[in-house]
């Protein structure tokens, strides 16, 4: 791609490990560099500038796979989500499948309690944060301070009543 294309928001492709995936440039990191965001995935990712290529207009217009999400009923501790927060989400997660159920769609963003069945008793993640002392269980949803910095889709995708017209923003 030209240096005059790769700026944010730029819809493209990369190629990873020989599979090319739908990219977002989410921000120039320097010249050798860009964070991309998946918009299939939902995922940053740095990569190289080099690995970046025009996308096919027949893939442009299909509608992103990733939806905005966040945990129902729970809300930081102290405002924001701390790192400990973060830790043990990301651990609870652990590459395993998880049971979502989804709690309301307001506003583009999936509300939806989290819930691992891979053990004799079931573990939902609001209640692993609540005892862990990392959020308070609130009963409603409650929007994330700063929910597109921590959720790049939220920048990327628009919010429609029907899937199949959800759209990329350009």
């Amino acid at each position: 791609m030209p240096e005059s294309s790769v700026q944010p928001g730029q819809l493209c492709c990369v190629t990873v490990s020989k599979w090319w995936y739908r990219v977002i440039i989410h921000r120039v990191i320097n010249d050798q560099e860009v964070e991309v965001f998946y918009p299939d995935y939902g995922n940053l990712e740095v990569v190289r500038k080099s690995w970046l290529r025009f996308l096919k207009w027949c893939y442009l217009k299909l509608p992103a796979q990733a939806i905005p999400c966040s945990l129902a009923w729970v809300k930081p501790v102290e405002g924001t989500w701390c790192n400990a927060a973060t830790l043990l989400f990301k651990k609870l997660c652990g590459s395993k499948l998880l049971v979502g159920i989804v709690d309301e769609y307001v506003n583009g963003i999936l509300h939806l309690f989290l819930c691992d069945t891979s053990t004799e008793e079931d573990v939902y993640f609001h209640c692993v944060l609540r005892d862990g002392g990392c959020a308070d269980v609130c009963g409603e949803n409650i929007p994330s301070q700063g929910f597109k910095e921590l959720n790049p889709s939220a920048l990327y995708v628009q919010p429609s009543g029907k899937q199949e017209n959800a759209e990329l923003l350009e």
